[in-house]
This record gives C-alpha cells, sequence and structure tokens, in this order.
C-alpha cells in the first residue's frame, strides 16, 4: 500500500509538473491554475507525510520489540529500507514541483495585487515595490535553490590531510576493516581539532549518487580523546558500515537537496526578512509572499522523512560495528565521544577559548591541551554531564538523525559478542603523534588569530591594532 501511495505521488508530480511548465513557456498565470497547482501539493504532501511516518513507527516498533526481548533481531527489514529508498526518490521531483509552485504562486501573487492596485484612486508606491519584490526575490531564490541541487558547495574543513605514506599503522586499520566490511578502502583521512568522526563522498552530485567521488574519512582528536584502540575500531567499523550500505550515497542525495531547500528558503522574500519595528507597507506584503509559506511547510516534512531515514541507517551500522568488535568496546567508545564532545563544544568552546582570546594564548599540543582541561574539570561534573547526555538522548526529537545515545547503548548490550584484543590508547596508531597533535593545535591557533583578529577589529576605530601571538600556550 506505501509503494502505491509514493506511485501515485510520483505520477502527480511527474503529470501536474509538465503542467507548471507548459504555463511558464505561454506565460499563462491564474488564481484556478494555482489553486490546482496547490491541492495537488497539498495531496502529495500528505501521502508523502502519512507514509514517512507509518515507516518510522515500525522501524521504532522493530527497535523496541527487541530492546524488550519480543524479538531476538534489531532490525532486518530489507521491504521496509526499499520503501524508504523510493520515498527519498520521490522528494527529489517533490521539491522541483514546490520550487516550480513557489515561482508559479510569487507571480501570481504579484500580477493580481498590481491589478488590485490599479483600481486604486492612488498608486501607493510601498505596494509595488512589495509586489516587484516577491516577484524578482522569489524568481532568484528559486535560480539560486536550483544551482546549489547540481552544484553543491564543497565541504569546508579545518583539518590536516594524512597521506597514504604518512601514520601507516593508522591506514593499515582502515584497510583491515574495509575488508571485514566488505567495502572499497578510503582515498583520505582528515584529522581535525573540531568535534565528531564521520565519513562521507566528496564529489559533485551526479559523482556522489552513484557512488563515485573520493571516500573521505573525518577523524577529530578532540572526539578521539582517551579512545582505546579497539573502542576507535568499533567506531571506525561503524562509519565505514556507512559505506558498505550505500549511506554516504543517499547522505549526500539528501544533503544536497537540503542544501538546495534552504538556500532557497533562506533568500526568498518572506516575513523573516522583515525587521521588527520598522514594518512598512512593503514589507506587510513581502511578507504575505506564498511562496515562502509553501517552502517552510516543505522544509520540515523535508528534515523529518530524511532525519527518519538517517537512523534506519545508524541502526544498521551500529549492529555490524557491535558484530565486529563487541557492544562492550562499541558503547565505551560512543559514550567516550559523546563526553569528548560536550566538553570540546560547551566546556572549551563557551569557557577556554573566550580566556585564550583575551589572554592572547595558543595551543603547543592538542592532545595535552585535552588533557588539561579534563584535569580541570571536576569528576564530578564529568560524571553529571555523562548523565545529561543520557537523559537528553531520552527525548529524542523527530528530526535527529540518530537513535537516542540511550537506545543505542542499551542494544549495544544486548547484541554484545566478540572480544577486546587492544586496549592500548588510541596514540599507538600514529606513528608521529606528538607532530600530528602540534599541526592539528596550529590549524586551531590559526583559527583563534582569526577570532581576535575580528573582535579587534570591533574594538580599535582603525581595525589595524597589532596581535601578540607569542603568549603563553598550554
Amino acid at each position: 500500500m506505501k509503494t502505491i501511495f509514493l506511485t501515485v505521488a510520483l505520477l502527480l508530480l511527474i503529470l501536474f509538473g509538465f503542467e507548471i511548465a507548459f504555463n511558464f513557456l505561454a506565460i499563462a498565470f491564474n488564481y484556478q491554475d494555482l489553486l490546482l497547482y496547490a491541492g495537488v501539493g497539498l495531496v502529495i504532501y500528505l501521502m508523502i507525510r502519512g507514509v514517512g511516518s507509518s515507516l518510522n513507527k515500525k522501524f521504532d516498533k522493530s527497535i523496541n520489540d527487541f530492546l524488550s526481548g519480543r524479538k531476538n533481531e534489531l532490525f532486518d527489514d530489507k521491504k521496509l529500507l526499499r520503501t524508504f529508498g523510493f520515498l527519498l526518490i520521490v522528494l527529489l521531483p517533490f521539491l522541483l514541483y514546490l520550487l516550480a509552485l513557489a515561482l508559479f504562486a510569487a507571480i501570481d501573487f504579484g500580477l493580481y495585487g498590481l491589478i488590485g492596485v490599479l483600481y486604486l484612486p492612488r498608486i501607493p508606491i510601498a505596494i509595488l515595490i512589495g509586489l516587484g519584490v516577491v516577484v524578482i526575490g522569489t524568481a532568484i531564490a528559486v535560480l539560486i535553490g536550483i544551482y546549489h541541487l547540481f552544484f553543491p558547495p564543497r565541504r569546508k574543513i579545518l583539518g590536516l590531510e594524512i597521506n597514504k605514506n604518512e601514520e601507516r599503522k593508522l591506514w593499515d586499520i582502515t584497510q583491515i576493516i574495509s575488508k571485514e566490511l566488505q567495502a572499497k578502502p578510503i582515498d583520505k583521512i582528515v584529522i581535525t581539532p573540531d568535534s565528531g568522526v564521520g565519513v562521507y563522498l566528496e564529489g559533485n552530485l551526479f559523482q556522489t549518487i552513484f557512488g563515485g567521488g573520493k571516500r573521505v574519512l573525518e577523524v577529530s582528536l578532540s572526539s578521539l580523546h582517551d579512545l582505546t584502540i579497539d573502542e576507535f575500531k568499533a567506531i571506525l567499523a561503524h562509519e565505514y558500515g556507512h559505506f558498505s550500505n550505500r549511506d554516504t550515497q543517499w547522505s549526500s542525495f539528501t544533503y544536497t537537496m537540503g542544501n538546495s531547500l534552504l538556500r532557497t528558503l533562506e533568500s526568498t522574500p518572506g516575513p523573516a526578512k522583515v525587521k521588527t519595528g520598522e514594518t512598512n507597507l512593503a514589507q506587510i506584503i513581502v511578507s504575505l509572499n506564498p511562496a515562502y509559506w509553501f517552502l517552510l511547510v516543505y522544509v520540515k516534512l523535508y528534515f523529518k522523512i530524511t532525519a527518519e531515514f538517517s537512523r534506519i541507517r545508524e541502526v544498521m551500522a551500529d549492529k555490524r560495528a557491535i558484530e565486529l568488535y563487541g557492544g562492550e568496546a562499541f558503547s565505551r567508545g560512543l559514550m567516550k565521544i559523546a563526553t569528548n564532545d560536550v566538553i570540546f563544544n560547551e566546556i572549551i568552546q563557551n569557557d577556554w577559548v573566550p580566556k585564550f582570546l583575551k589572554e592572547e594564548k595558543t595551543i603547543s599540543n592538542f592532545s595535552k591541551f585535552m588533557d588539561l582541561v579534563y584535569e580541570n574539570v571536576n569528576e564530578n561534573t564529568i560524571n553529571e554531564l555523562k548523565s545529561e547526555i543520557l537523559s537528553k538522548s531520552q527525548t529524542q526529537s523527530v528530526f535527529d538523525s540518530h537513535p537516542s545515545l540511550k537506545t543505542r547503548v542499551d542494544y549495544a548490550s544486548r547484541l554484545n559478542r566478540g572480544e577486546e584484543k587492544d586496549r592500548e590508547k588510541i596514540d599507538k596508531l600514529f606513528d608521529n603523534w606528538g607532530d600530528v597533535n602540534k599541526k592539528v593545535a596550529d590549524l586551531y591557533n590559526l583559527r583563534l588569530i582569526y577570532l581576535l583578529q575580528k573582535i579587534n577589529q570591533h574594538q580599535t576605530p582603525s581595525g589595524k591594532q597589532e596581535m601578540q601571538t607569542e603568549g603563553g600556550k598550554s
């Protein structure tokens, strides 16, 4: 039944998508057509939302049944995955349909608004300006969205690229895991100071959809703090699981669509562009732009559905990693990374960085810097952070791209297989651990220097105050 609904939705999108295109070619815009196209869009929206919600409930039930002992398998529903894949594919023509409908609605709004103004005894210039902004601004926004759909921006990473002649132990581990998961080996490793460990495909839309482009592993030194080699292997197996399951192709696909959608919405004239306390007649007209409201409704649907799909793929990658390296190593690694990320994003970024900027300090070794931070954070505070991380994860939003951390830890303990073999610290995987930490620290210092320059520019009239970058180091 779900597949039938999606097939009907796809046929409607093709049929009425061509109808809208013909209207544009014929320069024919009227409110009856707009109501028809908007009504069709609403029907498709409800079908897609209904199918997505049904699939998500089925997925959640599968996990809950496993955790409660009613099922022996965590998740192995190939039919659900195929249906979800079909749903994501339908989202692309729906996005194109919405872009065309948004522009059609803006043009109709402008034309009928202009006709209405002509009947007034005196034509307010502010209304004409508002109507012009709606039509021209929406047209530009749609073109921006289409451009970003086919030419997505490249990821900007502050990191150190490790070539294949460096850090051979690290590269060897990635090769071993790729063979165990029957996935192609990665092409590039990037070590960053920022939080998170992940994989992605680097390339344009068509390359990534068909599995081309470079396979990149992004590893954060802050996230890896205090991990053992076995914990790192388990986390790495999870990330490689995304390659073997072709999740990176899907994620590139959904990332590109989502980026296009957000760029369009951000550029579309609407109430978000109206400044509080300065509302005039033109701004009221802009805030009524129907294109903005169509796109806003779709944004919420789009990110809800893609997040649901992402959670399913995360569970599949978790399951494979646990089977290879054991639930204990995997859950410990998850917990350490989650704690490290909170420490980095909330304590270092919010407390330590402002002090560094004020005192014009830099970092000489990133790993030693993380040690210093942990030494200065009370153990009770760290335990409270861990409890908070687990309690927060129980109140999961439908827009979360990962299952809750507590859920992942729970099913890791139930699926616990395999034995730990190597509890040595992560630094043993690096031939030049100190050198890597120094280079990453230097990159992070560049960011601190940039931030300090921005602060100094705001504090001095000329913006030319020189900085002292040789201050104290930690």
